[in-house]
């Protein structure tokens, strides 16, 4: 009897015990729920900076399609005609140098007449030439920007069968400036019908 009496109290004891932790707040609702609430803030400020920076890079490309799409194309490469193989020069005097053979005019900003190219544009563009020539005179090439010698090559009489020269350049053209070509004062080009060794070849990169 006192054996059930002491399991009776101990129970009584235990749920006493179970209802106390029960009823004891272990967490603070309110605090976690600013927690929670700083949080949601947060990120919502991080995804409102990503979508202005979207709608930023998404003009940026707009632009740049627009800019490709309404740049001018400007290429062109160039060769002499001749209805046999044989030189130009040599010349007592620097001559230019008239590459009237068309290869490649997109935007005819080149005049196979007058041997020059004028910007269409203000930009950067590239240019470059090739020259082959036998070795009994020296061959000497040069780019011109208007009147001013851009870049040049130089073979001197070697002994050799056959020489070749080649340069290019990377020049800022306003819209209007002339580039042509020149052959060095005593020295001379190869000319063939059929191969195109010489050429002189120009394009735009891009507009500025």
């Amino acid at each position: 009897m006192r054996l059930i009496l002491i399991i009776q109290l101990t129970l009584i004891y235990i749920c006493k015990s179970q209802e106390a932790d029960i009823m004891k707040p272990t967490v603070n609702i309110i605090s976690d729920l600013q927690k929670l609430q700083t949080l949601v803030e947060g990120l919502l400020t991080d995804l409102n900076a990503t979508k202005s920076e979207l709608v930023k890079q998404k003009a940026l490309v707009q632009n740049l399609q627009q800019q490709i799409t309404e740049s001018p194309k400007v290429a062109f490469t160039a060769s002499m005609t001749s209805e046999e193989n044989l030189h130009r020069g040599p010349f007592t005097s620097e001559k230019k140098l008239i590459f009237d053979k068309v290869l490649t005019n997109i935007g005819d900003a080149y005049n196979p007449k007058t041997g020059v190219f004028i910007a269409p544009v203000k930009g950067i563009y590239y240019f470059r030439y090739s020259g082959y020539a036998f070795t009994l005179h020296n061959m000497g090439l040069s780019i011109f920007k208007g009147n001013t010698r851009f870049v040049s090559s130089y073979e001197h009489t070697s002994g050799e069968k056959n020489d070749n020269v080649s340069n290019g350049a990377v020049m800022q053209l306003s819209a209007g400036e002339e580039v042509h070509m020149r052959l060095w004062i005593q020295s001379w080009i190869f000319v063939d019908y059929r191969y195109n060794y010489s050429t002189f070849t120009g394009y735009l990169l891009y507009p500025i």
